[in-house]
């Protein structure tokens, strides 16, 4: 991916990289939106963004909060999903010989730290599996499709697995036999 000059997802660290290790900068990070890669679009972001010199390179450490519209999992309606984007990622001046691990990336020659993909896999991470739009969402009825949430449409589905059939019809014996 090409970077723009002023592109405000690029952090310029190269002066922080001539300084002493233990020097500190915070960044403020306010953006009303931001399109990332995999169609994921943040809204009301806002957070800092430390960066620390260590003697190998820079730790840029992320404290985000952001909003991003979802589809709930059971009723399809749209809704604002708040994420907490949280990461620490080393950038080294040189990569290490004996290191087998990708735990850290390589600092680049201009001293610019890319946070697209930073930002997009930690977003990633922090959107829940079960995309719902609250704990008590109905969902949709079974056999006409309405939003159950805004209306009772009056269709009751019991569904009994057929494997517990029988169980069924003992229990409901035995409680016409009491």
């Amino acid at each position: 991916m090409t970077l723009k000059k002023n592109d405000p997802l690029r952090l310029d660290v190269s002066y922080l990289v001539k300084e002493s290790p233990g020097t500190y900068k915070e960044f403020d990070f306010n953006f009303t939106q931001l399109s990332l890669p995999g169609d994921l679009v943040l809204v009301d972001i806002q957070g800092v963004i430390a960066i620390s010199v260590t003697e190998d390179g820079v730790v840029a450490d992320g404290d985000i909060r952001a909003l991003t519209q979802l589809s709930c999992s059971r009723c399809l309606e749209e809704f604002w999903q708040p994420l907490e984007i949280k990461f620490t990622e080393m950038f080294t001046f040189h990569p290490l010989e004996n290191s087998g691990d990708d735990l850290e990336q390589l600092l680049p020659a201009d001293g610019s730290i890319d946070l697209r993909p930073l930002i997009r896999d930690y977003a990633a991470l922090d959107i829940p599996i079960s995309r719902v739009c609250k704990p008590d969402c109905k969902g949709l009825c079974p056999t006409c499709g309405a939003n159950l949430n805004e209306v009772d449409c009056g269709h009751r589905t019991e569904w009994v697995d057929p494997r517990m059939a029988g169980l069924k019809e003992l229990l409901e014996k035995s409680e016409q036999d009491a």
